[in-house]
Parts: C-alpha cells; structure tokens; sequence
C-alpha cells in the first residue's frame, strides 16, 4: 500500500494525477470516482498536501470502506477536535471552537453528542416522522403538480430544494408562514445564490445570521407555547440529563440546533432526490421497472442514495499518535472520510459503477456510520418514497432538457442545474 509522506507535504503524490482534493473547481463535473478508484487500489490511506486549504495544512484521505467504516466508529478519530489543535469540526479547514466545533450535533463527541442526540431522537424517529406522511404528501404533490403544469422544469431549484427544505420545517415546527423566508434563506446560504464560484459569498454569510436571529425567536416563542412534539419545541424545552457529568444545553446551542438541522435536514435529502431522479432519467428502463412494480421502491431508495452520496466526505481530527493501516498518524492531524468512495468500493459493491435499483444487499455509507450516523435517516428515506410515489403516479416519463451542471464543492454533491421535461402519465 503506498502512503504519500508528510515531509513532502508540499507534492502532490503520483496516484492523484494532478487531482486537487481541495480546490473546489475540480469538482464542477461531479464527483471524481475515477481518482477514488485509484486510490483504494494503490493508496487507500493517503497524505494529501495543503491544496487550497485556508490553514496551508495537508491532510489524510481514507477511500476504503472498511478502513472508513473502522475510523468513523474509533472515538481516536474526533468530529469535535483535539490532540492540540485549536479548531476543529468536519470541513478540511479548521472551525472555530465553541462556534460550530463543539457546539453542532455533528461537531460533538461523545457523551454530549449522544446524550443530545438521545434528546433529539423522539421527532424524528419512523413512527413520529409517519404520522406527517400526508402533510409531507401534500408537500411532494403539489410540487409535482407545478412541474407537470410547466412542461419542464430545473429539478433542484423547482422541486427537490423546497420539498426538502419546506419538510425540515415542518419537523422543525416552524408556523408555515415563515416557510418562503426559510426556504429563501437556506437557497441562498448554501449557497444557491452564487454556488458556481464554490465559495460562500457576503450574501450568504448575511442569510445564515438571520437564520440565527430568526432561531432566536423561535425558541423564545416555543418556550412560551405549550408543550408540542416538534424537534423544535422538544429541543427548547428539554435538557440533558443530570448525572452524566455534561452540562446544561446553553441558549447559543439551542439556537445553533435550528440553524443546523434546517441546513443539514435540508441539504442532503433535495441533493440526493436530484441526484437520484437524475440517474433515474438516464437509466429510463429503470423508471419503467419502478412503474411497473412498485415493490421495486425500497431497493431503489438505497441505490439512489448510494449513487448520489450527497455528502461526499467528513472530516476527522486525531486525538493522539495512532499507527492505522500501516500510516503514522500524529496527534492533531486531520483526517478526511470519503463516504463517497466507499459506496463504490468494488471489494463491497459488485459493479458499483452501474445503478441498479434491484441492489441488494447494498451497505451503503450514504447516512455515515458509526456514532455519528445521520440523525434524520427515516425522514430522509421517507421524503424520497412519497416524492417518488408521486412521480411515479404522474409521470411516465423523465427527459434529460438540457446541460446538467454541479456545484463546484467537495463538501456537497450538488445538481446545480438539472432542467427535465415530466412527460404526464396516461
């Protein structure tokens, strides 16, 4: 196994061709899986150099799924920080302590992340998420409706995006008449608004602190209400636990628990629906499988989240010294986990360059692993079952309209653009 060194830090090792992990342009076509691929053959475990990274830090790339599958349940490796780092967090880049390091539920470690997750659990568990079925129904039907009313559409901005996004809100328990402000916000601090630069411009950071303010006042108005079931209104209310030597939930955390999950419960479901219809328009055999047998839908759903990987890679930081899979990893250094590549590891996945929506069995990474396994993971597979059960009702057919084009981003697998023509059904 070849492990690039960091005393060359500055080289860009002979397996990546040239290919910079950090620089966000490269990403522009979508993910590199032919890059991946040749990494889990000849250097599974690698030392990637600085890049474009802020801090002018290299870091670890670990492509395999069994070695990812290894780290991510390894408390060694931390999505908090340490091993004398300053910052921390699940970007390559540092971020600050106590603003997002150590403050986001994916930025936590255990116990308080289990503990507050624990919290958390109850609104989202498949049960709960169920009995909202016909309102997230209605969500998918209308927005399904619109698109076939046009003729045409861009899938993401028009249908994914604010059927994730309105969905989130509704788990959230935000009154409804706040929804076009959330939905405006999260496009644009995703970066919707100018999402081709691959950077987070001035507009964006401006959204994300009304967000902030606007949680301000929701939790307010939740702690005023009456006790309700949504995460919202269990969030600001509830705390953790006495007992496990972990202190009450401060306010900010309160605060920063919406602006997370309204951008996190948002970002991955509508990138992964677009991704998937995406491929299921290209593979138009598949679409008349699923409408000629709908018992096809739950391998489907796995098969689209597997293709898609919205999320492509997270960000560890080592605690301490380790000796893993033959690399000398010192206390400190960041480690990259690329769920991306392990959902096409070929020693898991036969044919993993192929979508096959008969798939099975199929471990995909696609929700992570580990402690840190997504959260929202029913809600998501549940929001991509009522929105294909409504195109699949109406729709006979997907057309690719146009170019598709892909945010330049490491951290999200976005379509960008995806125009299609909806050819009704009947």
């Amino acid at each position: 196994m070849a492990i690039a060194s960091p005393a060359v830090s500055g080289e860009h090792p002979p397996v990546l061709d040239g290919f910079d992990l950090t620089d966000h342009a490269r990403f522009a076509t979508g993910f590199p899986h032919d890059v991946f691929a040749r990494l889990r053959r000849e250097a599974p475990v690698l030392w990637h150099p600085p890049g474009q990274t802020a801090d002018q830090e290299g870091f670890w790339v670990f492509s395999r799924y069994s070695d990812i599958r290894t780290a991510a349940a390894d408390p060694t490796f931390s999505s908090q920080g340490g091993g004398g780092r300053a910052g921390g967090g699940t970007h390559i880049d540092d971020l600050q302590t106590g603003v997002h390091a150590g403050v986001l539920l994916n930025m936590l470690d255990d116990p308080r992340h289990e503990l507050i997750k624990h919290l958390a659990q109850p609104p989202v568990t498949r049960p709960t998420v169920e009995q909202r079925i016909p309102e997230i129904r209605e969500l998918a039907r209308d927005l399904v409706t619109r698109a076939l009313a046009s003729g045409t559409c861009d899938f993401q901005p028009d249908v994914s995006a604010p059927y994730a996004i309105s969905t989130i809100a509704l788990i959230l328990g935000a009154p409804r008449e706040d929804w076009p402000d959330l939905l405006t916000w999260a496009q644009a601090v995703a970066g919707f608004d100018d999402r081709e630069s691959g950077k987070v411009n001035d507009q964006a950071a401006a959204t994300a602190y009304a967000i902030y303010e606007y949680s301000q006042k929701l939790v307010a108005a939740k702690q005023a209400a009456e006790p309700a079931a949504d995460l919202m209104s269990v969030m600001s209310r509830q705390d953790i636990p006495s007992g496990h030597g972990e202190s009450p939930l401060s306010e900010y955390e309160r605060h920063a628990f919406f602006c997370f999950l309204l951008l996190a419960g948002s970002e991955a479901p509508r990138n992964a629906m677009a991704a998937g219809m995406l491929a299921l328009a290209r593979h138009p055999e598949q679409w008349q499988a699923l409408c000629q047998d709908r018992s096809l839908i739950p391998t489907a759903i796995e098969e689209m989240l597997r293709w898609s990987s919205p999320t492509p890679y997270n960000r560890r930081t080592t605690t301490r010294d380790v000796d893993f899979a033959g690399a000398q990893i010192k206390a400190g250094q960041k480690v990259t986990l690329w769920w991306a590549s392990a959902n096409r590891d070929e020693s898991v996945f036969s044919n993993p360059g192929t979508f096959d929506i008969r798939r099975s069995p199929n471990p995909h990474l696609a929700f992570g692993d580990g402690t840190h396994f997504c959260l929202g993971d029913q809600l998501g597979r549940l929001e991509i079952r009522l929105l294909l059960e409504e195109m699949l009702d109406r729709v006979a057919e997907i057309r690719v309209d146009g170019d598709v084009t892909w945010a330049p981003s490491n951290k999200h697998t976005v379509t960008l653009h995806m125009p299609v023509q909806l050819v009704p059904a009947g």
